[in-house]
Order: structure tokens, then C-alpha cells, then sequence
């Protein structure tokens, strides 16, 4: 049966067909985000924050680059709710800098080229950031994509690792990880290249070893230099390299054999290919700062040496990567096996994955950002996956199934976690284990943006100066504990609760808050309802505060108690009044029990 499953995956059509739904499946995701192929969609660009530096040389080196950066602000007037002017800093001279390396900009400039063609043929504006030059962005990305698959696809069966487990891995990496959310998301961030010109390198390393061709050396040397250009901590891959060959002493021989006289031109060409890209970061480096420097980031760095995030990185529930990208937790077990089936690969994987987490959680913005997961990691994942195609290349039947159907399970939370960043449920940045728990496989809209609402709490130092008060009203009725109030619009102001003259000889310097509680009982997924409190003075709206409640109870068609707290910045004498009542996205919310109670304190 083995045999025959691994014939038929063997089939060039199978292995055509393998790759070309992952491209397909890629491309149409970033179809509906971004509308290439449908204007009424459009909405919104690729290119912000981080992407927007990487891509910012494109435009400067074959457009703009008499006036350096400063054409850059022409494009924030042209554009201005766009991102294309995000992370640009200024020198001390006052001119605008672009932090960032070349590599990435680099590997995109033939489809920066054939999308300025294209501009030019369509009558698109030629500012190196109309769509033409969006779509071949996304167009190069996705072939970025399909170079680093194919590059780890023959690596792996190089390694003599089954079809069904190449299959299986490459399909978990672009289904089951992040690297599926920057194919497709945010476009021109560093780590898609990443993950395929350091797949590159590592292919060529082994035709080296293992087909002795010594052009395949030169070129991994130029895909090595290039890696570094794109993020110098892809430098790391070089820990990995000794693993590759049978034993230690097989590589100091080839070492020994490759620095040989009659093979100077070899590494002589090795050198000038590994020089081509630093000398573009170098030159570009130079034309903005008039300083020979390969290091962008002056006033950035690694702060963490002494004290890394080593376990945040992995298991943290901010961006932890086996939390996040949850296929990759076969890493463990894989590491196993690979102990009895495959020692210096266990070896080499694990010094370099040791090593590279530590150097990764010492930066100084150790969690990286805005993202989903941890980002940096993407660049190593063809390493990564090695493991865990030996895992699934080793079991047996019952074996082979239950990692499948984990697989299917890490699929399904995955892709989970990127509706959930797309509808604001999963936090771009501050996750916890509390949020995690809370939002574990839920898409329902109440928990849009609930991560982004303000909780206050009331300071311990507050007193109370009312006591809890049944002072709301509905259509000048008043509540009473006993009886249930649903789903009315006309629930809130004007026919709400005012306090100011019963507050009348409080402290007018003391600071105060509010505090509502309430039992709650939603009925549907996207019951939005939202505790509003205004504040006034001489019948003049001073301001509000707006606190999301639907997302506090656990459950629906279940009544639960909930506490607000509200802590305006207002003293007592600063106002006049308050006024407060629910804002309901619908007509199923209902509340019983509502009290109101306001507290001072100094």
C-alpha cells in the first residue's frame, strides 16, 4: 500500500498539481483581500509598516533617486490614507532615511520592472505605487512562494524522505503556519523571501555535497549573501551546513579539498557573486547617510543578551511560535526520531534552532510587531519542517493517521487564528493566555475589537458616595430588579440616568469613577452592545466614554453577571451631569438587575 501511495505521488502531474492548488490557494486569498482581479473590492494596499521600507528602494533606485528619499513626500500627499510613507525616519540633517535592507527590494526588481512596463502601457501614474506595481508585487511574492516550496520539496526528498511526507509538510507549512499570512497579507515583508532564498542556499549546499558540482557552491554563495541582505540574522543557516554531510571529517575534507589551487577560480567567483548583493546595500547606504555602512538599524538592536525571551518565542501566548503556527509543534517529536533515524540532523537542527532562538529573542522588540505569530521564524521554516518529514517519513499506519489528523486539527485552528486577526478578535500585538482562552476557535462578531477596548479598573482608593442605584429609566419607566428589559434602540439617552444634582456636595477636586453592574443575556453571535456614558456640564457635551460589555459573558442564551468600570479623566466640579445607557447592535440583548454606583477618590 506504501508503495503504491508513494508511486502515485511520485507522478510529475501529482506533483504539478501539489504545488499549483498551494499557489492557487494563496493567490485567491490575496485576491479577496486586495481586489486584483475585481476593482469594486479593492480596498486598501499591501504595502504599510514594515513592507513599506522594504519596498521603498524600488521606487527610490529606479524613479525617484535624484531627490533621495524626499520624493516620499510627494507620495503621502498623493496617497494619504495609504501606507507607503510608514517607518521612514529622518537623519540629523533632516532628510528622510530608509532604515531598512535592500534584500527584499532586491529580489522583488524584476517585477518592479515589469510593473512599471506595465503602468507605463496603461496609462497608470509612473510613481512607482499605482496598482500595476501593487499586482506585480503580489505576483513576485507568490513566485517567491513557489521558489522556497520547490527549493524544500526536492531538499527534503535530497534527504530521502517519502512523498507522502514532503507532501504532507509542505502543505502544513502554507496551510498551518504564518507563512500562509505573509503570502498573502502583508506583501512586501522580508520573511516569504527569507524562507526562499535561504531554501535556495540550502539546496544548492546539497547539490554540492551530494552531486559534487562545484557551480552549485558558487551560487549558494550568492544566495547566501543575498539572504543576509535580506535579514542578517539569516547568517544562522551557516550553523546547520556542517550537519549535512556525513560526518565531520567528511566536511573538513571537502573544505580542504575546495581550497585547493586548482580550485581558486571556483572561490573567486564565489567571492564576486557574494559581493553583488552587499554592494547594492552598501551603495544605497552610502547615497542616504554618506557613510559605508551595513548596518541601517544604528539605533537598534539586540538589548536581550543578558535576559532573552527564549521560551516567550516558542510557547508565549503573544506571539509564541508553536502556539500561533501549531503544525510546527511536530518539531518535537520529529527531533526525536531524528535521535535513532538520523543523528546529525538531530544535532545540527537542534544547535541551530537553540542558537537561533536566542538570537532572535534578544532583539530589543523581541515579539516583533504587529503580526500574527512569531514572524521571524518564518525565515528558518524550511529547516524546521526537516524533522517533522522524518517523523511522518518513519511511523507506521496508525502512526501516519494520527499525525494526519492532527495536521487536519492544526489546519483548522490556524486558519481559525487568521479570520480571527482579519475580523480584530486576535490582537495584532498584545495577546495573553486569558484573551487566547477566551477567544480558543471563536470568529462571533461580538469579540470584534474587544482586545482594543479600554478596561478600566476603579483605584482602590476610591469610596463610594452614592451606593448602588436602580436610577435608570426606559421610556420614563423606571427598572425594577424584578423585570426584564430587551432589545430596544430607545434604550439610552435621552431616557437615561442623570446624577448631577444628587452629587452636588461631593469634593468638586476629587476625581471619579462609575461602576455598572448588570445581568446580561445575549442570544446571538453578533450581538454588539456597548455601556456609554456622557458627560456634562451647563447642558454642553464635554465628552464620552464608550466600553465594550458583550464580550464579557462566556456564553449565549445564558444569563451572566457582568462589572464595568468606568474612570473618566473628569473632576466632580468639572461637570454638571452624567448621563449613560447601551448602545445595541440588535434587538436581542437583555439586562436585569442593572444598578449604577459612583465612587471619588484622589
Amino acid at each position: 500500500m506504501n508503495l503504491r501511495l508513494e508511486g502515485f505521488l511520485a507522478k510529475k502531474w501529482m506533483i504539478f498539481l501539489l504545488f499549483a492548488s498551494l499557489i492557487y490557494l494563496l493567490g485567491t486569498k490575496s485576491d479577496r483581500r486586495y481586489g486584483w482581479t475585481n476593482e469594486t473590492s479593492r480596498d486598501g494596499t499591501p504595502i504599510v509598516s514594515d513592507g513599506a521600507g522594504y519596498y521603498g528602494f524600488l521606487p527610490y533606485w529606479f524613479i525617484h533617486h535624484a531627490d533621495g528619499f524626499e520624493f516620499m513626500t510627494m507620495i503621502n500627499e498623493k496617497y494619504p490614507e495609504d501606507g507607503f510613507t510608514d517607518n521612514m525616519g529622518r537623519l540629523e540633517n533632516q532628510r528622510l532615511y530608509d532604515k531598512y535592507y535592500t534584500g527584499t527590494a532586491q529580489c522583488l526588481t524584476p517585477f518592479f520592472l515589469i510593473g512599471h512596463a506595465h503602468a507605463s502601457m496603461s496609462g497608470a501614474d509612473l510613481d512607482g505605487y499605482s496598482w500595476p506595481y501593487q499586482l506585480w508585487m503580489d505576483i513576485g511574492l507568490l513566485a517567491y512562494v513557489l521558489l522556497g516550496l520547490v527549493c524544500l520539496f526536492f531538499i527534503l526528498r535530497r534527504l530521502k524522505l517519502s512523498y507522502l511526507s514532503v507532501y504532507l509538510s509542505l502543505i502544513g507549512l502554507v496551510v498551518a503556519t504564518n507563512l500562509s499570512f505573509y503570502s498573502y497579507y502583508d506583501i512586501p515583508y522580508s520573511h516569504v523571501f527569507s524562507f526562499a532564498i535561504v531554501n535556495a542556499a540550502l539546496l544548492l549546499w546539497l547539490k554540492w555535497i551530494q552531486d559534487e558540482k562545484r557551480s552549485a557552491l558558487v551560487w549558494f554563495a550568492f544566495f547566501l549573501s543575498l539572504s543576509i541582505m535580506i535579514r542578517p540574522t539569516n547568517i544562522l543557516i551557516i550553523c546547520v551546513l556542517p550537519f549535512f554531510f556525513e560526518s565531520t571529517k567528511a566536511f573538513i575534507s571537502n573544505l580542504k579539498f575546495i581550497f585547493q589551487k586548482p580550485h581558486l577560480k571556483i572561490i573567486l567567483a564565489a567571492i564576486v557573486l557574494a559581493i553583488i548583493p552587499v554592494l547594492i546595500q552598501l551603495l544605497t547606504t552610502h547615497a542616504q547617510t554618506d557613510k559605508w555602512s551595513l548596518n541601517p538599524y544604528s539605533d537598534e538592536g539586540f538589548d536581550h543578551w543578558k535576559d532573552p525571551y527564549f521560551w516567550e518565542i516558542l510557547f508565549g501566548f503573544r506571539k509564541g511560535m508553536f502556539i500561533y503556527s501549531p503544525f510546527l509543534l511536530l518539531m518535537i517529536p520529529g527531533l526525536i526520531v531524528c535521535f535513532f533515524k538520523a543523528s546529525r540532523l538531530f544535532f545540527g537542527i537542534l544547535v541551530f534552532t537553540v542558537i537561533a532562538t536566542y538570537v532572535l529573542s534578544s532583539w530589543w522588540c523581541w515579539w516583533y510587531g504587529g503580526s500574527l505569530g512569531m514572524r521571524s521564524m518564518i525565515d528558518f521554516y524550511g529547516i524546521f519542517v526537516i524533522p517533522i518529514a522524518v517523523l511522518i517519513t518513519h511511523s507506521t499506519g496508525f502512526w501516519k493517521i494520527s499525525l494526519t489528523l492532527f495536521i487536519a486539527g492544526s489546519i483548522h485552528l490556524y486558519q481559525t487564528y487568521e479570520r480571527q486577526y482579519d475580523l480584530h478578535i486576535l490582537h495584532y500585538d498584545y495577546m495573553n493566555y486569558p484573551m487566547w482562552k477566551k477567544i480558543l476557535l471563536k470568529e462571533e462578531s461580538r469579540l470584534c475589537y474587544v482586545f482594543y477596548s479600554k478596561i478600566d479598573t476603579i483605584p482602590q482608593t476610591a469610596v463610594s458616595v452614592t451606593g448602588p442605584m436602580e436610577g435608570f429609566s426606559v421610556k420614563n419607566e423606571p427598572l425594577s430588579a424584578n423585570k426584564v428589559y430587551g432589545g430596544n434602540p430607545d434604550f439610552f439617552y435621552p431616557n437615561s440616568i442623570e446624577f448631577g444634582k444628587k452629587l452636588g456636595k461631593v469634593d468638586p477636586s476629587a476625581h471619579f469613577a462609575l461602576q455598572l453592574s448588570t445581568d446580561i443575556c445575549l442570544n446571538k453571535h453578533d450581538e454588539n452592545v456597548n455601556f456609554v456614558t456622557y458627560y456634562f456640564k451647563n447642558d454642553s457635551l464635554l465628552g464620552q466614554s464608550d466600553v465594550m460589555v458583550s464580550s464579557r459573558p462566556q456564553n449565549l442564551k445564558k444569563w451572566e453577571s457582568i462589572q464595568v468600570d468606568v474612570v473618566p479623566d473628569y473632576r466632580w466640579g468639572e461637570l454638571d451631569s452624567i448621563r449613560c445607557g447601551f448602545i445595541l447592535s440588535g434587538d436581542k440583548a437583555r439586562f436585569k438587575d442593572l444598578k449604577v454606583e459612583l465612587f471619588k477618590y484622589k
